[in-house]
């Protein structure tokens, strides 16, 4: 697809859009469509644009989870850029309808560790993990003034710590998360982003 060095964390924020009508419809209405519509173990790659470095070199945000579900065990190995488009009970689409129709969608997407672990409270972030993430988007050519979006507090704390770029926060996707809030989150990022 591409010579640039793309890890196995990577991603973009698209994902495959409902084919009913958004128009008018509330965040959480958005969120039901995006579920119905959901493709596990996709990626729609004709959706990403065609020159994957320009993309990178113009990004102004990079949304940053902490680090890959155990579902990413059972991703297929040929297709590129399935973190964060996983299977369906990963809850991948609430992300996909909250970042809809803002400047998030399409933006690159990355963890901050690729520990394989579901379980957040085994995974420790430490300086290293966001010198790392710091080191592979310079290597991918994305500006150092790309606001970081953290997903979660627990991706934001280590980066507001320890990361050069600016950073931002979004509650997390997950079902873990029981204050997760469709229209929270979709006001949040066109916050951040505007």
């Amino acid at each position: 697809m591409t010579n640039l060095a793309f890890s196995n964390v990577d991603s973009w924020a698209i994902w495959s859009v409902p084919t009913e009508s958004l128009a008018g419809k509330t965040a959480k209405e958005r969120e039901q469509a995006f579920g119905a519509a959901y493709q596990s173990e996709t990626f729609p790659a004709a959706e990403l644009p065609s020159d994957l470095g320009a993309a990178l070199q113009a990004s102004k945000f990079v949304l940053v989870g902490m680090n890959p579900g155990n579902a990413a065990i059972d991703h297929p190995a040929d297709v590129d850029f399935l973190n964060f488009h996983g299977q369906k009970k990963s809850l991948d689409y609430r992300l996909a309808a909250a970042a809809y129709d803002t400047p998030a969608w399409g933006a690159f997407m990355t963890d901050l560790s690729g520990t394989v672990e579901s379980d957040s409270t085994k995974v420790q972030i430490t300086a290293a993990d966001v010198n790392n993430l710091e080191n592979h988007l310079d290597e991918l050519g994305v500006p150092s003034d790309a606001t970081l979006i953290a997903m979660g507090g627990k991706t934001a704390a280590p980066l507001t710590k320890f990361a050069k770029r600016p950073v931002a926060q979004i509650q997390h996707y997950s079902g873990a998360n029981g204050h997760w809030n469709a229209e929270d989150v979709h006001n949040k990022l066109v916050e951040i982003t505007k």
